[in-house]
């Protein structure tokens, strides 16, 4: 008995100002009971484990969850059950861009917490949805990758409800902190206006020793500024755009597909086949997407070769000077 109070005033001092009220838990810290409004992703975030998992220890079809509905939030092994899910593969990172790494790390920490049972501090940002939000026009904002995005939020297809918090890359996370020399827990917590228990929470430190070079996340910490929707980051490239030769049509491109002038299509130098970029002019009313299938340019100097729908779209014109467009990457194929 002396046992289980002296874990349970352990769990509370970790737990912080962000412990759940005493009616969202039972009496044991490896479950929790869904509150009015509660989300699979709330709760996600609430008790430091991934919705994947959660799904996968609750057996649960999909992520839909009712009012009262007990939900395992700590290993199956915690219980007596030693069967704990495998961890996914990665994502592949050659190519999905610079947030890649989270995307992977995503799944790598998901995994860890299952093995272990403990809340990891939250390096990433957090970004609640708003209406209009989807991954696509998210990593248009964003400067990512609709498929970082996706493998980021366990891989969810589910349509982006208003409100719900979805994962964001690193970059967008809370700041941190490198702990110098002579500096305490209590100096640091003062310098950024949090407590010193919310802060030993967040870094899942069991003592008051810190050593210099050591890195704090920061708790409640502000993030960069997302853009506001409808303004996209700054393009990944900018070139100018040359038009597929007429007697293209019908010949065999780089993928192996057919070439035809009446489908969305362009060559890119390296990005890999089938990926989705955004073309875009000065014109903001002009932009299209198009599907990467062939290699090029033909001509030097050029960013790429576009179809002739493409062409359409972005009213290039037929001839002359090859006209300046904007390119972002939205989906990377594996």
């Amino acid at each position: 008995m002396h046992v289980f109070a002296a874990l349970l005033v352990g769990l509370l001092v970790l737990a912080g100002p962000g412990v759940l009220p005493a009616s969202a838990q039972n009496q044991s810290d490896s479950t929790y009971t869904v509150q009015d409004g509660d989300t699979l992703y709330e709760i996600a975030q609430k008790t430091g484990v991934s919705v994947q998992t959660l799904v996968h220890w609750n057996d649960l079809d999909d992520p839909s969850i009712q009012t009262g509905q007990t939900l395992r939030v700590r290993p199956p092994a915690a219980s007596g059950d030693t069967t704990v899910s495998p961890p996914e593969s990665p994502p592949d990172t050659a190519a999905a861009g610079p947030d890649a790494a989270d995307a992977a790390g995503s799944s790598s920490s998901s995994a860890d917490t299952a093995d272990t049972g403990a809340a990891q501090p939250p390096p990433y940002g957090r970004h609640a949805v708003e209406s209009v939000d989807t991954f696509v026009n998210l990593a248009l904002r964003l400067g990512t990758t609709a498929d970082t995005l996706f493998a980021l939020n366990d891989s969810t297809t589910a349509p982006l409800a208003s409100g719900r918090s979805l994962r964001l890359p690193r970059r967008f996370g809370p700041p941190v902190h490198s702990v110098k020399k002579g500096q305490t827990l209590y100096s640091i917590a003062g310098e950024y206006g949090v407590s010193v228990r919310s802060l030993k929470a967040e870094n899942d430190l069991t003592s008051d020793t810190l050593q210099p070079g050591q890195t704090l996340h920061i708790p409640h910490g502000p993030g960069p500024d997302l853009p506001p929707p409808g303004k996209w980051t700054a393009p990944d490239t900018t070139g100018p755009a040359a038009r597929y030769p007429k007697a293209f049509a019908g010949r065999l491109t780089a993928s192996g597909t057919a070439y035809n002038p009446e489908d969305l299509v362009v060559s890119h130098p390296s990005l890999p086949f089938d990926s989705v970029v955004l073309l875009s002019t000065k014109n903001p009313e002009r932009h299209t997407f198009a599907r990467v299938l062939d290699r090029g340019p033909i001509k030097e100097d050029m960013l790429l070769d576009v179809s002739a729908a493409v062409a359409e779209q972005l009213s290039l014109p037929t001839e002359g000077t090859a006209p300046t467009v904007a390119l972002r990457v939205v989906w990377t194929a594996e």
